[in-house]
Formats: C-alpha cells, structure tokens, sequence
C-alpha cells in the first residue's frame, strides 16, 4: 500500500517551535507516512532538517508579511501539492498557516491541520490588527480539518476570540525525549565553563532574549535576592540581549548573573540548575520547563498560556503572576530556605512528564489525528493516490 504523503509548512524557526517540528517529522511512523517540510533555507530548522535527511522544500517564507514572496510561497506550494500527490498538509505558525491552507484550497489537498504554538493575539498589537487577524484566522478555519492546540489555554483562546467551534480544535501537548535530560554530568566542569562561581546555588533561565519571554523581570527578581548567595543564569540570545545585559549593571549584578550566548548543551546547564525559571509573559506550552523537569529540577514560572497546565502547583513546582517580579523572588526565595522541597519536587517533576509530556505520546496522539480525519473522509492511502491521479489527468486534459 501507498504511504499516505505529508507536507508540514513552516516560517524561520528555532527554539520550541524547531524542536517541537523536528521531533515530530523524526518519530512519524516511516512505513505509513512519507513526511517532507516546507521551509526557508539558511535557518537553523532547515539545516537540522537535511542534516537529518529528512526531505525538505526550500521557501522564500518571512516571518512578517510580504506579499510578493507570500505570493510566490503559495505558487510553489501548490505546485508541489499538485506534483507530489500530497495527501495531508500540516500548517505551524500564523505565517505558516496563511500560506499553507491558501495553496491547500487551490491544489484540494484533501486534509489540512494547523497546529497554534503560541498565542497570537500579541498585546502589543493594535485593536485594528487583532479583529483582521481575527477575521482572517476564522475565514481559512473553514477551509481547515482540523486545528491543534498545545494547551488548552490557547484551545480557550480560539473559541472566545476568533469563534472557532470547539469541535474543530484538538489540544495536543508537546512532548519531549526524557532520555536526553536524566544523564549525570560533572557539574563542576559545567560550572567552569560557563564562567559560574563554585558557591551557591544556580537559578536559571533558557529563553530567547525577546520582549513575550519576560527576562527582564527574572532580573529584576534577582535584584531583590542580593543578600542570598545565588548565581542566576540566562541562556540564550535575542534582540534584546544588549539592553538586558546593560540592566545587569544597572542593577548592580554583574558578578551574580551570567549571559551564556545560545548553547547546545542544554541538557548538562539544566542538570547543574538548582531551580529553572521561565518569566515569560505569553507562552503556549513551552518546552524548556518540560525538559527541565525531566532534568529533575523544581520549576518557577508565570501563569500564562498552557504553563499551569504543564506544573503541578507545590508539587512539580509554583506558578506565579507575570510582570511581577516581587511575586517571583518570594517564590524563590521560599524554594532556596528549603532543599529537601526542591529534591521533592524535581522527582516529582520527572514523574510527572514521563506520564504526560512524552514525544511519543505527541506524535501518536498527531498520527491518531491524521488517520482519523482519513476516515471521517472515506481516504486510505491508495484511495487518495488514485483521486489525485484523476485531478492530475483533468488537469492536463
């Protein structure tokens, strides 16, 4: 039997978006699906992507819009949709999903999925923006099988702002490879070369230094636990890493807060982690706090988007108010007077992710969804290849 064909279309990636598509294009079952991602060249996705040997269509896809090159994406998608005999195409991101359903209508790709990763609704967007977005979002949800969310947050999100029914929407959580996170490291070492002092406990982040990832109020926390003898980490890179390191030293933490630049050792700095912190002030379900409770680490994070869905509150870690940096160094603050809690609550925490927030349960989960929506429209394999040879002979005729 034929292998049902999928093409995932996807804006430049990096972060829980990346890792999030390229687990799920790794652990897609290979005797079913012949799996190929659309995506621009010259990004971090793409070149993990052929690394891997996984197939890829280069794309001229923007993160903002652009209609010349939008328009030129929606031309080559649907030339491949049509050449290809693509079965099901799989949309992530906003941008993602525009181009994606818009080719998918022209070639009648018989099933089409878009997966929310985040919200988009962002606060600093004008009211006039938001209603378009809104409008535009519920338009192609007609022409959509199925929309998946992270988290139930952003399932609620859809339903009350853009009037999505709620049977049209799935919440899928993100999954990760436990395995990867549960090695023993020379903390030491680890400490050493990120330039850490040998005393005291480490409280970190791992986080793209943009505005809806909130470091700055992590910093702000850590001015208000100077007399604790702490070390505080911020891993990563971003637009405003220079302003926020400029805080650092207006704060008067230079010797206490490290700025390690992207890493990819991610799994040894959270091992070395004593709590993880995650101050975002929009979020779907991010990865970093799975990966780091299946690193055994208690987690302190903020209260939006699918974060309460992920921490079991006093038990996997405490969730707090975002921009608050105050409520923030309480909870830490209460975490370091207590170390066998924070033993506690990192088992807990692996436990807990095992259970739950598994790749493999994320990809079966997805597969379940592509075979159902298979069926809900009478398609197998070999019925969709013959449907799309008869489309290619009509259209050539």
């Amino acid at each position: 039997m034929s292998k049902i064909k999928i093409l995932h279309v996807v804006r430049p990636a990096a972060g829980g978006l990346k890792n999030h598509l390229i687990n799920l294009v790794r652990y897609t079952d290979k005797n079913k699906f012949d799996v190929t991602v659309a995506c621009p060249p010259n990004c971090p996705l793409f070149e993990e992507l052929t690394s891997l040997g996984i197939k890829t269509l280069p794309i001229p896809l923007l993160g903002e819009l652009s209609p010349t090159k939008d328009y030129a994406v929606v031309r080559t998608l649907v030339k491949y949709l049509h050449q290809s005999g693509t079965t099901i195409l799989h949309a992530h991101s906003s941008k993602g999903a525009l181009v994606g359903r818009i080719a998918a209508i022209i070639a009648r790709t018989p099933v089409v999925l878009f997966t929310v990763h985040n919200s988009i609704f962002y606060e600093e967007w004008p009211q006039w923006k938001k209603s378009l977005f809104a409008y535009v979002e519920r338009l192609l949800a007609r022409f959509t099988d199925r929309i998946i969310t992270v988290s139930e947050a952003l399932k609620q999100e859809l339903i009350e702002n853009e009037k999505i029914p709620a049977k049209q929407i799935s919440t899928i959580y993100n999954g990760i490879e436990v395995d990867k996170f549960t090695a023993k490291v020379d903390m030491l070492s680890i400490r050493k070369e990120l330039n850490i002092p040998e005393l005291g406990p480490v409280i970190g982040t791992i986080a793209r230094l943009a505005p809806q990832k909130g470091v700055t109020y992590f910093l702000k926390a850590a001015s208000l636990l100077k007399e604790y003898q702490v070390n505080f980490l911020v891993v990563g890179d971003g637009p405003l890493r220079e302003s926020l390191e400029q805080e650092v030293i207006e704060l008067g933490l230079q010797k206490r807060v490290v700025f390690t630049g992207n890493r990819e050792n991610i799994a040894d700095i959270l091992s070395m982690m004593d709590i993880f912190v995650l101050p975002s002030v929009t979020e779907g379900l991010p990865l970093t706090i799975l990966e780091a409770m299946a690193a055994g680490k208690p987690v302190v994070a903020t209260r939006v988007g699918g974060v309460p869905e992920a921490i079991v509150e006093g038990k996997t870690g405490l969730v707090v108010a975002p921009r608050d940096p105050e409520a923030l160094a309480v909870a830490l603050a209460g975490m370091l007077s207590e170390r066998d809690k924070l033993i506690r609550m990192g088992l807990n925490g692996q436990k807990h992710v095992v259970e739950k927030f598994t790749i493999q349960h994320m990809v079966d989960r997805t597969t379940e969804l592509y075979t159902q929506l298979l069926a809900n429209k009478k398609l197998s394999a070999d019925g969709v290849q013959g449907q799309q040879e008869t489309d290619r002979h009509g259209m050539e005729g």
